[in-house]
């Protein structure tokens, strides 16, 4: 029996093309799906090299490894495999991940490449890709990638500071009084700003791959500058805040709560591994005093009181970059851009980052889910 070409679905054509020639490869795509019917289902994304939805176990290589070392499982039951010549991997299962919390991902990555399981500074990268190794509803996807707390090239940081006159210094406002509200448990408070405080500067940070080996460097970017109702800009800020020195490669901003809800300072830590950078936020948590007394002053810096700092995600949109807050979505990328995202979605392409190379997001363009996807930092986005 014969049968013609036209006599088969194009599916099933494509699809025999590729198992006669031997050249079917796996999805190098990330592919949005919309939730399944039924009550609480959500969303889905599909990674790279994941056959389709049913994916249940994955493994991501992480190298060789040497025999003495051992490599605990993570409290949920993540493991490290050995592979003879072949290297090691993680087993990454469904029911694992779904258990896993975003704390415990990293600081079991953490605890791997400080037993030696993994390559210096390879703890943070090593949890991302475990994060992209099986299918999962965006909302698991953003529960787990908030546990990296690092700053990276996707990241940038902006700084507001006062501005004083000059020659002037003190603080920056006064408590004047402070009375009983008028609701139970509530404080009136008077503040007298500080005349000496004539206007504001606000400061941006990039972050930028190490010219040699694993890390980043952290580089001014520009300033805006605003006194008196006018607004100055400027090629780099006033002041340098982040100049840590050559050692430093990884970064993370911490905030630290002194007395009350809207008491806290501001710290960004530097070190030379990824290790150390969490030992000194660990050691900082646990008594930042004293930590602030021993350790290396060029490893920190402490915002002076009454800066504000925030850490964005950067998002390519039409070849320009963005600045956006975290947790925003493609939805509000397009809006900053100036546009009304629905009438794009024909034409929309996004692109997303995964093990540090960029690949395209399939989705149904006749419906909008795709602009509630989370944007990470790093996608590229065009129309």
């Amino acid at each position: 029996m014969t049968m013609s070409r036209k006599s088969l679905p194009h599916f099933l054509v494509a699809g025999l093309a590729l198992w006669i020639c031997g050249c079917a490869h796996q999805p190098v795509t990330f592919r949005l799906l919309p939730p399944a019917p039924g009550p609480g289902a959500l969303p889905t994304l599909i990674p790279p090299q994941a056959k389709d939805v049913t994916l249940a176990r994955a493994t991501v290589p992480i190298g060789r490894i040497p025999r003495k070392i051992l490599c605990e499982a993570s409290p949920h039951g993540l493991a490290v495999e050995r592979k003879g010549p072949t290297g090691a991997r993680i087993v990454v299962t469904r029911d694992t991940i779904a258990e896993t919390t975003a704390a415990e991902l990293f600081s079991w990555t953490l605890a791997l490449e400080k037993a030696g399981c993994l390559a210096p500074n390879m703890a943070f990268q090593t949890a991302e890709n475990i994060v992209d190794a099986l299918p999962l509803t965006l909302a698991k996807r953003a529960q787990l990638l908030q546990g990296r707390g690092d700053l990276k090239p996707v990241n940038s940081l902006r700084v507001v500071s006062p501005v004083l006159k000059p020659g002037e210094s003190g603080p920056l406002a006064d408590v004047q009084s402070v009375s009983q509200g008028a609701n139970p448990g509530s404080l009136d408070v008077s503040v007298k700003t500080n005349p000496a405080v004539i206007g504001y500067e606000i400061d941006w940070y990039d972050f930028f791959p190490q010219d040699g080996g694993p890390g980043y460097r952290i580089s001014p970017r520009d300033a805006e500058i605003h006194v008196n109702g006018n607004v100055a800009h400027a090629a780099a800020p006033t002041t340098d805040r982040f100049y840590f020195g050559p050692a430093a490669r990884w970064y993370e901003l911490y905030m630290m709560t002194k007395v009350s809800e809207n008491d806290f300072d501001f710290v960004v830590f530097s070190a030379r591994t990824s290790d150390e950078l969490n030992n000194s936020v660990a050691a900082f948590q646990k008594d930042a005093a004293a930590f602030l007394k021993t350790a290396d002053p060029a490893t920190y810096t402490v915002l002076p009181h009454g800066s504000g700092i925030n850490a964005y995600i950067r998002v390519k949109v039409n070849g320009v970059w963005l600045d956006l807050p975290k947790g925003n979505t493609v939805r509000q990328a397009v809006s900053q851009a100036g546009n009304a995202p629905s009438p794009l979605l024909p034409r929309l392409k996004i692109r997303k980052l995964h093990d540090g190379k960029l690949y395209p997001v399939e989705f149904d363009r006749a419906t909008d889910q795709v602009l509630s996807l989370p944007l990470e930092g790093g996608e590229e986005i065009d129309w």
